[in-house]
């Protein structure tokens, strides 16, 4: 690159970086959120100040449900409760309404094709307001009016209905688009009290009609394609696309149409789409998809400003759609099919004391099995969303047979079934369900005690009697358990093996009863006080009997101290005989109507109760109250439950001949029999309710889907897929099985082989070790699939890498002598010895060397000395010249390393050009850089220019030495520093070692590592295969030198750009869009020598054959799917997939030939009305798409398998076409290029690089960072 490229460079940065926007971080909206979802799905919603409508489906057919705000924000959260009015019964399907005011608009298709009806909320009265052929849909009201499409007429026009004068007061000419671009999607036209606007199907773009004037005009607004207009007032908003081909980044745009000369203003400048404006009197909302899925947006107009996030996506399959707006409150469908709910956000609303407005409980639906537990948490949260701490929470378990929860919302799962977990802080509730599966367990455990009486107080030498019930993981009693006893502190009281305590001195004491790993306590005080009895408690207080039917009264006799007295005699008697009597076990027996008192009576302290006895019942007894059975339950689609339920009339009585309907609340989820049979039809919650007269109670149906078939395996995939390793490493395989759906599956018995166990072999684990040079595949095989991964080991003995020469360069006079000596250095920069070295000089009229490296000065001139061992050499560079009169220097000029000696010689010539013999005084310019003796021995000290100098008989000569330290490692770098790739994937890293000069060291040979082999490992060659989920640092090392990388391990890395289909013709009919590529490495691959690169998974390609023209010493070769340049027109055809092939570490006059081999299906081709003689593949390059040789080798398994030769690499297409329309490579006169090759020199041509659709733009900050950057860039160049 010249010294122009660099400086334009440096100019293009600064440019760049000075124009392009900075990124900023888009602030959240505040207000209050609502969301209250319920079973089935509510779509489309529309809202006019607190009231929104919407479409539901929870009849089985869509109805048009309408509810306000209020009844959202009070619905409890997490419940079957669910909100709205039905303003439509009719069994067809009433979609997409429209509110304002007093009036619903909705499309309808009762009579057969869709038509437009009108509902006003305060009369009840619906109207269907056309009549006409064909359809009208996708109607809206605002204030006074409505407006729809017709296509009645032939073109699609847009209706103008005043609902006050009953009649349509225009049709305006108009032939509108009514979906979004390249889409299906409807999109309604927009209204207001003073316009229509729509898009025009002709041109894309938004118009306009005036009611009051009945004119029309097109919206003067920037791009080429509009949708999705929504108006407020006279201010208008749309969403617009900059271009045409390959619809991007769509941006939200706003004017007044009363002032259209005032011009656009655009609300968004960001990447990604903003789509689906709603526009209001204070505000605008949108879809925007910064965030990866659907979110929502907004613009306040009242203030300016920044655009602000609504609401973020929770997960890539977390859609947000269709936003409506009216003052400050926005509503949007959350989520698609059945899983889509009604979401609203009031901006602003927000108040100075937080008050509990939502409870979410996690995880929602868990699944456990008996004995099994699960930790819930609760988040608390106010009106604003936002996370209150320190509040109470109250657990609690609807079923605690099934479960049961304690104070910190622990679950213990205890008996097949489901429960419903709430919990519950300032009468707000928020709930999860627990289904529990499984066998109960043979053997009951203990699991809980309950101890009467759990407090009592003594006089000393007084005793009270503890009784302890078991209690097993089911909550049955446990009667033959055996329980332990003790008391905390037996100075206190000592308690007996049959739970008897006896007091002997104040205090207090714990009593616990133990049985397996439960446990109880009771708390006993013994006071120095003599108990006394303090009142009688008798229960129950109240009672009302008939004539001959008894009550059981029990009465509790309590000390001073608040304690129960045990022992106690009580006398029982009653206040009217007349009426009833009781014996001495408190049994109360009523024999006539009227009052009692009933009185329990110890040493004059009394308790009392009253009965009230009635002459009996008058006429039939009726159903008050009906218990089913059971209350919550669980299905499977087409599986079936069998309800009972219990009638009882007002006195509790059993009613067994009473008349029970039952019937269930959505019969699409689940019909019920008159004998109490459910049968599950579909997913889903419904409410199971049984009739008796005015008496009635639901219960609860959870229907699932059928249980899955056992998955079948349908392929393994190896992790990495190769590997490079020296005799004695290690390389852990890991294995990914998959079924025929593609999901994971576990417990999958793999066997493992080696091709050739002289090479290495391979553990039951999938551990494989090296053991000799060479090629081994290793196999993995589960019911009679298998994978490969190919392993080559290198021997990775110390081999001769480079030659020092020192001195690297040399002046002598003529027939001046100097002995060179050369040191060879292995590929890990060790010095090695016992190494024969070969010495030869370019031009020995210059001068000659010998066997033992001496060189002889013949003539005036240079010459090259070179050391070689094998194919590895080094060089030294010498310089002859003629000798003059004075003092000659000899070597004249030097370069040293730091260390080193060299013996300086100086000849004297007189007048006559004679060699004389006087005395020779030396000196060094400077001492320290190196010093010499008075024989001309000089030894260099540190780096650095010394000039020697000789003096005699007043006459001097000189000599420069230089003096280097020896070429060392000093810093790696690492390409790429960081990635993030999924698990099974591979990264193949590079490392580049520099000297202390900065100088690349490209013989060296770095030892690779990772810190966290269970999230991955990585081999000789740089590649790195991901294991699972998680973080490491890959190490490149020389030495004590290293350089790491970061390398992250996620399931969910953002998809690549999906190769986009160009334009006419194009369509991406292959395949999906992972964002995953296959890499593979070959080392020493011989000159003539083929090697293929197979098992690609992530393309059509399936391998490609490369020949070597020379001998390659490393290559790796990536290939992915990839989308067209952005600055080429689409290659002529049906384009079925785009693939970037790229190779690495090799130039391309390195690479003989390759070819490709790809598969296109059947049906694909059937589809595109073409054959298997029409595909094509076609290579981009130069700006142009070339046509290359391809054949049909065959059909298997309904796809067509071929094979086409290359020249290069670079972007590919596969296409059907016919041959009349395809440029060959030989028409096209196509220049040899390279690809991802780094330092490349000479006359070359490069291919172009793919562009993405988005390119993240660079924040202004940035400028001067990067203009020294790419002053230095041109530096380096420059040395």
């Amino acid at each position: 690159m010249t010294k122009h490229t660099y400086l334009a460079l440096l100019c293009a940065v600064v440019i760049i970086g000075l124009l392009t926007s900075p990124v900023m971080a888009v602030e959240a909206a505040s207000g209050e959120e609502i969301y209250r979802p319920f079973v089935n799905a509510q779509e489309r919603p529309d809202i006019d100040g607190d009231m929104i409508v919407w479409e539901d489906d929870r009849n089985g057919n869509k109805d048009i449900y309408f509810g306000t705000v209020d009844e959202f924000r009070n619905k409890p959260p997490l419940t079957t409760t669910r909100v709205g009015e039905r303003i439509t019964s009719d069994d067809a399907s009433q979609e997409k309404p429209s509110i304002s005011g007093d009036y619903i608009v909705w499309q309808d298709d009762r009579n057969g094709n869709w038509d437009i009806y009108l509902y006003q909320r305060s009369t009840g009265e619906e109207t269907q307001l056309t009549t006409d052929t064909g359809d009208q849909w996708l109607p809206i009201v605002r204030g006074n009016y409505v407006a729809w499409y017709d296509d009645s007429s032939g073109d699609t026009k847009i209706v103008l209905y005043d609902i006050a004068a009953g009649a349509v007061k225009a049709t305006i000419d108009a032939d509108a688009k009514t979906t979004i671009p390249d889409g299906a999607t409807g999109v309604k036209p927009a209204l207001s009290e003073k316009y229509v606007a729509w898009i025009e199907k002709a041109d894309e773009r938004a118009w306009y009609y005036d009611i009051a004037d009945e004119t029309k005009m097109q919206v003067s607004g920037t791009g080429l394609r509009h949708s999705w207009p929504s108006l407020y007032g006279s201010q208008i908003a749309w969403e617009c696309y900059l271009n045409r081909s390959g619809i991007q980044d769509p941006e939200i745009y706003l004017m007044d149409l009363d002032n259209p000369s005032g011009g656009e203003q655009q609300i968004t400048n960001a990447p990604n789409y903003q789509v689906s404006p709603a526009l209001s009197e204070n505000i605008i909302a949108w879809e925007d998809m910064q965030d990866g899925p659907r979110g929502i947006y907004m613009y306040d107009l009242a203030t300016g400003g920044e655009e602000m996030s609504v609401f973020a996506p929770e997960d890539i399959y977390d859609e947000q759609l269709y936003p409506a707006a009216s003052g400050n409150t926005i509503v949007w469908q959350r989520g698609t099919g059945i899983n889509s709910n009604i979401y609203i956000f009031i901006y602003g609303s927000e108040s100075s004391e937080p008050v509990v407005t939502t409870i979410t409980v996690t995880p929602t639906t868990p699944t456990l099995a008996v004995d099994e537990t699960e930790a819930f948490t609760a988040t608390v949260l106010d009106q604003d969303g936002v996370t209150m701490t320190g509040i109470d929470v109250e657990w609690a378990s609807s079923n605690e047979t099934v479960g049961t929860i304690d104070a910190d919302g622990v679950f213990t799962a205890l008996a097949e079934g489901t429960a419903d977990v709430t919990a519950t802080a300032e009468g707000v509730t928020g709930e999860a369900t627990v289904t529990v599966n499984g066998e109960e367990p043979t053997d009951p455990a203990a699991t809980r005690i309950e101890i009467t009486p759990t407090t009592a107080t003594l006089a000393i030498n007084g005793t009270v009697e503890f009784s302890a019930i078991v209690f097993d993981q089911f909550d049955e009693e446990m009667s033959e358990v055996a329980v332990e006893w003790a008391s905390s502190d037996e100075t206190v009281g000592t308690v007996s093996t049959e739970g008897v305590f006896t007091a002997h001195a104040e205090g207090t004491a714990d009593v616990t009863a133990t049985a397996g790993n439960a446990t109880e306590t009771a708390t006993v005080t013994v006071s120095a006080e003599e108990l006394v009895i303090d009142r009688i408690e008798v229960t129950s207080t109240t009672a009302t009997l008939a004539i001959g039917e008894t009550e059981a009264f029990t009465a509790t006799v309590r000390d001073q101290f608040g304690s129960a007295m045990t022992g106690i005699d009580v006398e029982w008697a009653s206040s009217n005989e007349t009426v009833g009597t009781i014996d001495a076990d408190g049994v109360f027996t009523a024999l006539a109507e009227g009052t009692a008192d009933v009185t329990a009576t110890a040493e004059n302290v009394t308790g009392e109760a009253t009965v009230t006895v009635t002459a009996g019942a008058t006429g039939d007894p009726t159903a008050t109250r009906i218990e089913i059975t059971p209350l919550t339950t669980a299905a499977t689609v087409n599986g079936t439950v069998n309800f009972s339920a219990t009638v009882y009339d007002q006195f509790d009585a059993e009613l067994p001949e009473a008349e029970i309907e039952w019937a269930s609340s959505n019969e699409t989820i689940g019909t019920i029999d008159a004998n109490g049979t459910f049968t599950a039809l579909a997913a889903g919650i419904t409410a199971v309710t049984a009739t008796a007269g005015n008496a009635s109670a639901s219960a609860l149906v959870t229907v699932n889907e059928e249980e899955p078939a056992e998955p079948v395996l349908e392929s393994i995939r190896i992790t990495p897929p190769e590997a490079t390793l020296a005799i004695g490493d290690t390389q852990l395989f890991i294995v990914t099985a998959r079924d025929e759906d593609g999901a994971v599956m576990t417990d999958v018995e793999i066997a493992w082989t080696s091709s050739d166990e002289t090479v290495g072999t391979i553990d039951a684990n999938g551990t494989f070790t090296a053991l000799a040079e060479g090629t081994a595949d290793v196999t993995a095989t589960a019911e009679n699939v298998t994978a490969t991964a190919t392993i080559t080991v290198n021997d990775e003995e110390p081999a001769l890498a480079s030659i020092a020469v020192a001195p690297s360069a040399i002046t002598l006079a003529e027939n001046d002598t100097a002995t060179f000596t050369a040191t060879a250095f292995d590929q890990f920069g060790t010095s090695m010895t016992d190494v024969e070295i070969n010495w030869t000089g370019s031009d020995e009229t210059v001068g000659t060397i010998d066997a033992d490296g001496v060189f002889s000065a013949v003539a005036d001139g240079t010459t090259t000395i070179t050391a070689a061992a094998g194919n590895i050499t080094g060089t030294a560079a010498v310089t002859v010249t003629t000798s003059t009169s004075g003092v000659a220097v000899s070597p004249s000029a030097i370069i040293l390393d730091l260390g080193d000696e060299w013996q300086f010689t100086a000849t004297v010539y007189d007048l006559q050009d004679n060699a004389s013999d006087p005395t020779v005084n030396w000196t060094s310019s400077d001492e320290a850089v190196g010093t010499i003796d008075a024989d001309g021995l000089f030894s260099a000290l540190t780096e650095g220019t010394a000039t020697i100098t000789a003096t005699a008989d007043n006459e001097t000569g000189t000599a420069t030495v230089t003096v280097e330290s020896s070429q060392v490692a000093t810093r790696i770098e690492i390409e790429p520093p960081t990635a993030t790739i999924l698990p099974e994937e591979t990264q193949a890293f590079t490392a580049t070692v520099f000297d202390q000069r900065d100088n690349e060291m490209d013989w060296i040979r770095v030892t690779w590592s990772s810190s966290n082999p269970e999230v991955g490992t990585i081999d000789r060659a740089g590649l790195f295969g991901a294991f699972a989920e998680g973080s490491t640092d890959v190490t490149a090392s020389v030495g004590d030198v290293a350089e790491t990388a970061a390398v992250t391990v996620s399931a969910t890395v953002a998809p690549e750009p999906t190769p986009g289909s160009g334009g006419s013709g194009g369509s991406s009919g292959g395949g999906d869009s992972t964002p995953s590529f296959s890499a593979g490495i070959r080392e020493n691959l011989r000159s003539g020598e083929t090697f293929t690169f197979s098992d690609i998974s992530v393309t059509s390609v399936s391998s490609v054959n490369v020949t070597a023209a020379s001998t390659i010493p490393k290559m790796m070769l990536t290939v992915k799917k990839a989308k067209a340049s952005s600055a080429a027109e689409p290659p002529a055809g049906d384009v079925y997939e785009y693939i970037e092939i790229t190779p690495q570490w090799v130039s391309q006059n390195q690479i003989g030939n390759a070819t490709v081999f790809f598969s296109v299906p059947a049906n694909w081709l059937e589809s595109h009305n073409a054959t298997a003689e029409d595909v094509v593949l076609m290579r981009y390059v130069n700006g142009i798409w070339e046509s290359l040789e391809t054949e049909v080798i065959g059909e298997e398994n309904s796809k067509y398998n071929f094979r086409a030769t290359t020249p290069g690499f670079s972007i590919f297409a596969i296409i059907a076409s016919p041959v009349s329309v395809i440029a060959s490579a030989e028409e096209l006169n196509i220049t040899a290029e390279v690809t991802g090759t780094p330092e490349v020199t000479g006359n070359v041509t490069t291919e172009p690089t793919t562009v993405p659709a988005t390119t993240p733009t660079a924040p202004l900050v940035y400028a001067p960072l990067l203009a020294p950057l790419a002053f230095l860039l041109w530096a380096r160049k420059r040395r």
